[in-house]
């Protein structure tokens, strides 16, 4: 069975900022949100599984297989929306993804086509991307990202500038990708209620710290919604924090007090 584990994943930037001891395990089928504020470390975390950041400690595994040992095997697995979507802009969308095919050996002019489709872009295919709104870049690269049906597909906030209809199509389409490919999703937010119902697990990001990992159909046994739980387990968090930070403040003072 295909896998993809993730352990003690750790990249440190300056003044504590980053992602600390970041585990992660998927199978086939699998859809985890990676939930968090902006700042949490979920793009941190995923530009570090696709070695677009080099990473202080932990590993990645495929199939059995460190990537290190062979990161290309891994990356043409791989589909990916990270960031601001870039493109050449004085090529058409089609021209886009045409060039983007010749990585992959899988992709023919149908599959093109079909990817267009998918992401409600036929009509445009033909108008160079400096044309396009933010949204229809947002959707371009959810295409290029799918475009050679991959085994994984990490994609970090990929709703970003699209409108109801759109973003219920595309969830549709991640579904069925993962029922008939057998793709497992690793999707990225900072919105709750948009991926509620369409995620397996979750794991809540805060401060480069995962506070918790878990099946969101159990949370929703338990509690209102994921977004109460979410705040809940963050409120948690800073309380606890803000609790040691007041006890080694104490323990501080009283030190001063016994040497003077």
């Amino acid at each position: 069975m295909t896998m993809l584990k993730v352990s003690g994943l750790t990249k440190e930037y300056d003044k504590g900022l980053g992602v600390f001891n970041f585990n992660l395990l998927m199978k086939q089928e699998d859809i985890v949100l990676l939930l968090g504020p902006n700042g949490a470390g979920k793009t941190t975390a995923i530009r570090s599984i696709l070695g677009l950041t080099s990473a202080n400690d932990g590993s990645i595994v495929f199939n059995n297989k460190d990537i290190k040992e062979n990161p290309t095997e891994f990356l043409k697995s791989v589909g990916a929306c990270v960031s601001t979507p870039a493109f050449y802009e004085y090529m058409t969308g089609y021209e886009n993804l045409k060039l983007y095919s010749h990585f992959y050996s899988n992709v023919d002019e149908n599959r093109i086509i079909e990817a267009l489709e998918i992401v409600e872009l036929t009509n445009a295919k033909d108008k160079k991307v400096a044309e396009y709104s933010t949204g229809m870049k947002q959707r371009l690269d959810f295409a290029r990202a799918v475009l050679h049906e991959p085994e994984v597909l990490i994609l970090d906030e990929p709703f970003n500038g699209m409108d109801i209809e759109k973003k219920a199509n595309l969830k549709g389409y991640l579904k069925d990708l993962g029922k008939t490919n057998k793709t497992m999703t690793l999707i990225s937010s900072h919105m709750v209620g948009d991926l509620e119902k369409f995620a397996d697990r979750v794991i809540i990001l805060y401060e480069g710290k995962c506070l918790y990992e878990g099946k969101i159909e159990s949370i929703l046994q338990e509690e209102e919604s994921l977004e109460a739980f979410y705040l809940k387990i963050i409120n948690e968090y800073k309380n606890k924090t803000q609790n040691e930070n007041k006890n080694l403040l104490g323990g501080v003072k009283n030190n001063e007090s016994i040497k003077s």
